[in-house]
């Protein structure tokens, strides 16, 4: 059985729900500081970020050949937003000229479409419940403004797929036909937005309920054929 045990603990553990407003405010970068701490998170987030982008594309190709065209699409549309994520955390570490993880192209494994739905619904709540709480615990005392607010915008769009990784984690285990079904009848469309990831089923009105961009920073992502 495929699972993502320990794939988004890099960071270790933790939890709160906090939203984008109630965060206290980033203070200002101080270009004398080395950011040892930020540099390693960012380069930790980045690689996981990175393999959970291929490992989702992995398991949008594996239902899509099961016959689950909209639980390919979701897959699909989790992997674009995980793209965003790494290459903002990239972003960070060329500002503070540190080079960014290697990592070898994901080989599996790859389960059943059933299977590869309930671990994806665990990793992603661990990310939600440990990895971006924690991390900004972590960088939090060295003040680098910009790791602080994409950590943040991270952490807010994957608290966006909360109701249907609850659903998912719920029903799955034994009404896997049933929960697959509903997703390919009931999706419609998916956008990601491309300065920090938020991903809905439509466009807003005006701009980016994460990071407050406008709403032309939002791609539709392509259902697989």
């Amino acid at each position: 059985m495929a699972t993502h045990a320990g794939r988004r603990r890099f960071i270790g553990s933790g939890f709160a729900l906090v939203a984008l407003g109630g965060m206290p405010p980033c203070s200002r970068a101080d270009p004398a500081l080395p950011y040892t701490a930020t540099t390693a998170a960012m380069q930790e987030a980045q690689r996981v970020e990175t393999r959970v982008s291929q490992q989702y594309f992995a398991f949008g190709r594996k239902a899509l050949d099961d016959g689950y065209k909209g639980v390919a699409y979701l897959f699909i549309a989790f992997a674009s937003s995980e793209q965003v994520h790494a290459a903002n955390f990239g972003k960070v570490l060329a500002q503070l000229g540190a080079e960014s993880p290697s990592l070898p192209r994901y080989a599996g494994p790859v389960g059943t479409t059933r299977e590869n739905l309930i671990a994806a619904a665990k990793g992603e709540a661990e990310s939600i419940e440990d990895l971006y709480p924690k991390m900004l615990e972590r960088i939090r005392p060295e003040g680098h403004a910009e790791a602080m607010r994409f950590v943040q915008f991270a952490w807010a769009s994957e608290r966006q797929h909360h109701d249907r990784i609850k659903q998912i984690r719920r029903y799955t285990p034994t009404m896997f036909e049933l929960v697959a079904r509903h997703i390919d009848a009931k999706t419609s469309a998916y956008f990601v937005c491309q300065a920090c990831g938020s991903t809905l089923n439509a466009l807003p009105a005006q701009s980016c309920p994460v990071c407050q961009a406008a709403s032309t920073s939002y791609r539709r992502i392509e259902p697989p054929a």
